[in-house]
């Protein structure tokens, strides 16, 4: 099938390079700008970082009964992004934690759901999509450089660039947007299951609600990572913080390309408990404060992303009904990167702010003692009572859809 419209691959892969890249310019550093720069609390850190949590929590109502039914995905998202710019430009004037967080909650309401909207666009206009992986993969490369950028060019995490950085980067990918193919809404189909609630009946399922308890509880100690990730790195001086944690990236991309081979030898259930496991396992090494170990932590990063997320979302459509696929997966997001995350993100900052010393000199090591412990009891808990997940997903087996991006290609 010839594409749509000329270059689209070139073009969407643009969008998606533009999309992460101002996405990480400021998701990444922030934490290690409020807490070595700034000298914010625990608390606030992670009230900050639970703004992109309160984002996507909402965003399914946006584009579920907003988007899909009144304008052009490519005007909303030029819009969204160039009223998301301004916030990022003002809160990098911003010194105290109130005015700085309205700002964050104002860009992640107007940014969380740009990313569905990117999907969904891509979608819609891709030549073949199951060459959507190949868009998406820009995404990943975007989260590194804009990492390296960071650190190599803008003085690090402990300068406030890193907002003109992501700032800039959302006003270039507002203008672009209006260049887009023109994808009107699509009006006949429009309203339905935002929520995912229509997924609610796959719980009364033994193996998916099991599935699903571990799904949410996982994304708790996942936010750890998120919120407190460069703050650690920043403070126990490794060399080039942001720039550093960009290997968790590289390794993402290396376990997306073998995570199929591991499906067909294993099965989905041992690719979710190895995933489950490795978060554990990451959250130790970090514990140690020994920098090899430390890097190893963050080179397990594809396994515990691609594993947990990307293998729970192909579960996720394997298991659902075809007229239920779409609420699974919007309920499962819903799960993780709303609900699931926002819990986690206020738990890592109350969890900092009680292993802080009167100097102000955190205890990292039972910091990530508590997700560690959290992540193994997941683990454990889908082992013993995820006992079906195999059979059910082995007799629902489909082609594994195109990998989304998530918070890391989405990973931070």
């Amino acid at each position: 099938m010839e594409p749509k419209h000329p270059m689209i691959r070139v073009r969407l892969s643009t969008m998606m390079f533009l999309e992460f890249f101002l996405w990480a310019s400021w998701y990444v550093p922030i934490g290690g700008y409020m807490g070595k720069a700034l000298g914010f609390t625990g608390p606030q850190i992670g009230w900050i970082y639970a703004t992109t949590a309160i984002g996507a929590m909402i965003s399914p109502i946006f584009i579920g009964f907003v988007a899909d039914r009144l304008f052009a995905t490519e005007r909303v998202l030029g819009v969204l992004h160039l009223v998301g710019a301004g916030c990022l430009f003002a809160a990098s004037q911003q010194t105290e934690f109130i005015p700085m967080m309205a700002l964050l909650v104002v860009n992640a309401l107007c940014f969380m759901p740009t990313i569905a909207l990117c999907n969904s666009l891509a979608f819609r206009n891709i030549d073949d999509p199951d060459k959507f992986s190949l868009v998406a993969v820009f995404g990943t490369i975007a989260w590194i450089l804009s990492g390296l950028t960071v650190d190599f060019v803008l003085g690090g995490a402990e300068q406030n660039g890193f907002f003109f950085l992501a700032g800039g980067g959302a006003v270039l990918m507002g203008l672009y947007c209006f260049t887009l193919p023109h994808t009107p809404p699509k009006k006949a189909e429009a309203g339905g299951d935002v929520l995912g609630l229509g997924a609610l009946k796959l719980l009364g399922e033994p193996s998916f609600l099991v599935f699903a308890l571990c799904a949410f509880l996982i994304s708790i100690p996942l936010s750890f990572y998120f919120t407190l990730g460069n703050f650690f790195l920043v403070e126990s001086e490794y060399p080039k913080p942001t720039a550093l944690q960009t290997l968790s990236q590289v390794s993402e991309i290396f376990v997306m390309l073998i995570m199929p081979l591991f499906i067909a030898r294993i099965g989905l259930k041992y690719v979710l408990v190895i995933g489950m496991a490795a978060w554990a396992l990451r959250y130790v090494f970090f514990a140690t404060g020994n920098f090899p170990l430390v890097v190893a932590g963050l080179l397990v990063h594809g396994f515990c992303y691609c594993f947990v997320f990307v293998a729970g979302f192909i579960y996720a459509d394997r298991r659902a009904p075809k007229e239920l696929s779409a609420s699974a997966q919007s309920f499962l997001a819903f799960l993780t990167w709303g609900v699931g995350m926002f819990i986690g993100t206020k738990l890592a900052g109350y969890t900092s702010e009680l292993y802080t010393t009167a100097e102000g000199v955190h205890q990292w090591a039972p910091i990530w003692y508590w997700p560690a412990g959290l992540a193994a009891v997941v683990t454990l808990l889908f082992l013993v009572g995820g006992r079906d997940v195999q059979k059910v997903a082995d007799d629902s087996a489909a082609e594994p859809p195109p990998v989304e991006p998530g918070p890391d290609t989405v990973s931070a």
